[in-house]
């Protein structure tokens, strides 16, 4: 199993959600080009797993490629066969966190309200995913949580402007995922692979700048 430090390097994750997978796939090198070195594919996205491949073998294995939106413990088996570094899931689901176990693979479960956070934790979550932030505050939001749950690994995703991504890391937070900051659906319909990797450079930068503070 990968530790969170390997998983994510600079601590920033991009988040694919396409139905477009070969304009995705473009996308998602050019982020990782620019400075995101992990990256997320849902499993909304056509043919994942087969993305998930082609990610790994045409970047020879220098990034850390995973599964989202993963509501079926069998697709961790898939996960691993595709290369998956890590398995994500949009809620507390203790059943993909058994299945992650049972294949050595590092699990992040969704979760929201501090009591959700607990069970993530309890169910075997090696991140807690707080989904989605944006909407119930923010930074704030975890500024909050860092009194009672202090301890607790968080990544960070649903809404993030990469504005922000220096506040969250600042807060300790360990992962913060972008979606359509970093991927902004109108640039993945026009294939602007210009715009994906300035912001991907300006994520990476901020990231950067807050771990060095």
């Amino acid at each position: 199993m990968r530790s969170i430090a390997e998983a994510f390097p600079n601590r920033l994750c991009g988040v694919l959600r396409t139905e477009n997978a070969e304009a995705g796939f473009q996308a998602c090198l050019a982020a990782m080009e620019a400075g995101v070195q992990s990256i997320e594919i849902t499993k909304t996205v056509p043919s994942c797993f087969e993305l998930i491949k082609g990610l790994i073998a045409t970047t020879f294995g220098r990034y850390p490629v995973g599964v989202g939106t993963v509501w079926d413990p069998g697709a961790v088996k898939e996960a691993k066969a595709a290369g998956a570094s890590f398995v994500v899931t949009p809620v507390v689901l203790p059943e993909v966190a058994e299945a992650c176990r049972q294949e050595d693979m590092l699990c992040v479960l969704g979760a929201l309200t501090p009591s959700e956070i607990y069970q993530a934790r309890l169910a075997g979550a090696a991140l807690v995913k707080v989904f989605p932030i944006a909407p119930v505050g923010g930074p704030r939001y975890i500024e909050a949580l860092n009194g009672p749950l202090g301890g607790v690994p968080f990544w960070v995703s649903g809404g993030v402007p990469i504005e922000e991504v220096g506040a969250y890391l600042r807060l300790g937070v360990k992962v913060v995922g972008l979606t359509a900051s970093l991927f902004p659906p109108e640039a993945l319909a026009r294939r602007d692979m210009e715009r994906i990797r300035q912001n991907a450079e300006r994520a990476a930068r901020s990231a950067a700048e807050a771990i060095g503070d």
